[in-house]
């Protein structure tokens, strides 16, 4: 048994600096409707548990159907982190990352007897639109949906040797609330649905295995939202008229 690394893909991060530039760019367009009390800015530290549901309808071995043949992935547990932007009181952005979980892929019904096939690690990158209700006094409900990467990393064979996995775009929906402690602190704690369909390739005792992989996660947040005023567009807009003003004197 092998353990090897993928190197990691650039897309989920630049996935990432796109949206950053989209929230420098809306900042700045909504500079000039900036009030005091208006905090555009949310972040929110989450535990999140992962309750997986997996269905690998055709595994092959050497090209042949296997009979009966399933896998079971287990739940997990991760710190997870939510980076919001609202546009308006009701309408936000929202960008959902964390630390990568583990997925132990068992064999099961006639695999079931060779254990574990393969470890690897993965997360979702999900970037959402949300409405919030915000008629409810200190209660706030919210519906968001969007986009997913689900990025796989790390992958280490057990009972199949060259193990592989695809990454996967996902669609994702979502229904939270958030409770105010006062004008900057909340509590959250949102569900959301993504399911993704991916590929995953091996080989046992040198046969080659090939199986589609339909898994339907949900992901149960809770944790605490810290909400700001600030704005990026004014940040870097700032730090440039800084720097070429440095530049003129030289």
């Amino acid at each position: 048994m092998t353990d090897k690394a993928r190197p990691v893909s650039a897309r989920p991060l630049q996935f990432a600096a796109g949206f950053a530039l989209l929230w420098a760019f809306a900042s700045q367009a909504a500079w000039a409707q900036d009030s005091e009390e208006f905090k555009r800015w949310a972040v929110s530290l989450n535990v999140t548990h992962v309750f997986v549901d997996e269905d690998a309808p055709d595994i092959t071995l050497a090209g042949g159907p296997v009979p009966g043949s399933n896998v079971r992935i287990g739940n997990a547990t991760s710190a997870t982190v939510d980076i919001g932007y609202f546009f308006t009181p009701n309408i936000a952005a929202d960008l959902f990352l964390g630390v990568p979980a583990t997925a132990e892929i068992d064999g099961a019904g006639s695999l079931e007897p060779i254990g574990t096939l393969a470890k690897v690690n993965y997360g979702p990158v999900i970037l959402s639109a949300q409405y919030h209700f915000n008629d409810l006094g200190k209660v706030h409900p919210y519906l968001g949906v969007g986009v997913g990467r689900i990025v796989f990393l790390n992958e280490r064979d057990r009972a199949l040797a060259n193990f592989s996995i695809d990454d996967s775009w996902a669609p994702a929906a979502q229904v939270g609330v958030r409770y105010e402690l006062d004008t900057a602190w909340m509590l959250n704690a949102d569900v959301r649905y993504v399911p993704f369909s991916t590929h995953a390739t091996g080989s046992l005792g040198g046969v080659p295995v090939r199986t589609s992989l339909d898994i339907d996660p949900i992901l149960a947040n809770v944790g605490v939202s810290y909400r700001f005023l600030g704005s990026i567009g004014r940040f870097l807009t700032e730090e440039l008229n800084i720097k070429r003003e440095s530049e003129c004197w030289v």
